[in-house]
């Protein structure tokens, strides 16, 4: 599956998370907010059936002692009533006493809503003092009253406006913090995906150009080697001589490209066979011989004496072993000298490659093995090269599923670590 892909599926999973848990943090503020309203409602008619039990007018008919209240008990449902309603064994002058007390109440317990409240008796008609449907508040006034069934019943209208007043800024703030959020995932994503169908596009264009490249570059060389068999003066044929050097140079760059593209894209598919170890490295230096004299280098290669045989595509790592040599002729400022060891385990073979070359710094070492990296530092960039060589060299030991190592300061040279597994 595609990097991006995984990358905003992910961040979108967690944007869900995110709102789900915002979601629940709310829902569970909400309920403790009403809790404490409710804990508030409850000790408030506790203390106006109090107040009432101490009220002389109210006494005539009630005897004062302790009281049972219920929050958010249903009753009977409430019914509606004309104005002027009353029960027979009400009397109207209670409800001034009443409205009084819960007043003093519902301002000792910073209550300051309007309510309706109402007298209830479950299997009787009751008096009302404006109570509506609605959730309802239920304190036993027995045995204050002589009738022992008789509820205060108690309700707020605006109690949904006093909650959302209470979580108004937490509700804003969540919603701004959410919303810039999404924004910015959106932009992201769009970004990402814009970023990817671009170096889509470049991929697609290098390697159509490297396509290109291909066949006036072997008309090149082919005509070069044709010109070279004529008879030519001295001169003609160092200019033949650098047409034809550059070209292949050109050439082998374009091959790299096109391998490595079809590598990534999955076209091309490792052929392996049973490989002698010694023998490649040792073909390899060989095919380099004019290079090595070219840069004065000198080659040590510690041959084992043992056969190391290993399963592997003999063109490509003969390529990603070529490529390391490469390198350590390149970037050294003085006569190369690269030793080549082979250490040799249960799980399979390292083949180590030392140079004594100018280093690579630590701040680059993680980034030479992607494509089109090249260090700048020092005189690398006097260097030729398209930045591909490290990158394939990955590439085709990861293919063999092996891992490749760097170990190297400034000025100190540089060695390549490639382990192959052996089965």
């Amino acid at each position: 599956m595609n990097r991006t892909n995984i990358i905003i599926g992910s961040a979108f999973l967690a944007l869900i998370a995110l709102f789900a848990f915002q979601t629940k943090w709310m829902t569970d503020s909400r309920n403790l907010i009403e809790e404490q309203f409710n804990q508030k409602v409850t000790m408030a008619m506790s203390y106006a059936v109090g107040i009432l039990g101490n009220d002389k007018t109210f006494q005539a008919t009630c005897a004062p002692a302790s009281t049972s209240c219920l929050p958010l008990q249903e009753c009977s449902p409430i019914q509606e009533v004309s104005d002027g309603f009353q029960l027979e064994t009400k009397n109207e002058a209670e409800i001034p006493a009443i409205k009084s007390a819960l007043g003093i109440a519902l301002r000792f317990y910073d209550i300051k809503m309007d309510y309706e409240v109402a007298v209830v008796e479950p299997e009787m008609e009751f008096f009302t003092l404006g109570m509506q449907k609605g959730k309802k508040y239920s304190c036993s006034l027995n045995p204050l009253e002589k009738n022992e069934s008789s509820l205060l019943q108690i309700s707020f209208p605006g109690k949904e406006q006093y909650i959302f007043g209470k979580m108004k800024f937490m509700l804003f703030t969540s919603i701004i913090i959410l919303s810039f959020i999404t924004l910015f995932f959106i932009i992201s994503s769009y970004t990402m995906i814009r970023q990817k169908r671009m170096q889509e596009i470049s991929k697609e264009f290098f390697n159509n150009m490297a396509h290109e490249f291909r066949t006036p570059l072997t008309n090149i060389s082919l005509a070069g080697s044709l010109l070279a068999k004529t008879q030519t003066s001295p001169k003609e044929a160092r200019y033949l001589a650098v047409v034809k050097e550059e070209s292949k140079k050109l050439a082998n760059q374009v091959e790299r490209i096109l391998h490595l593209a079809k590598l990534e894209n999955g076209e091309y598919q490792l052929d392996k066979e049973e490989l002698c170890l010694n023998d490649l490295i040792q073909n390899v230096i060989q095919d380099m011989d004019l290079q090595i004299k070219e840069k004065n280098a000198k080659i040590n290669f510690e041959i084992k004496k043992e056969s190391l045989m290993l399963e592997g595509d003999k063109f490509h790592l003969g390529n990603a072993f070529r490529n390391v040599l490469e390198n350590a002729l390149k970037y050294s400022k003085k006569d190369p000298i690269i030793n080549i060891a082979i250490e040799k385990n249960t799980e399979g073979v390292t083949i180590k490659f030392q140079d004594n070359g100018i280093g690579i710094a630590k701040k680059d070492q993680k980034e030479i093995f992607e494509k089109y990296r090249r260090v700048n530092q020092g005189d690398v960039h006097n260097q030729k090269g398209f930045g591909l060589g490290l990158a394939y060299v990955k590439m085709i030991v990861d293919r063999h599923k092996g891992m490749i190592k760097i170990f190297s300061d400034l000025n100190k040279g540089t060695r390549f670590d490639l382990f192959l597994p052996v089965k």
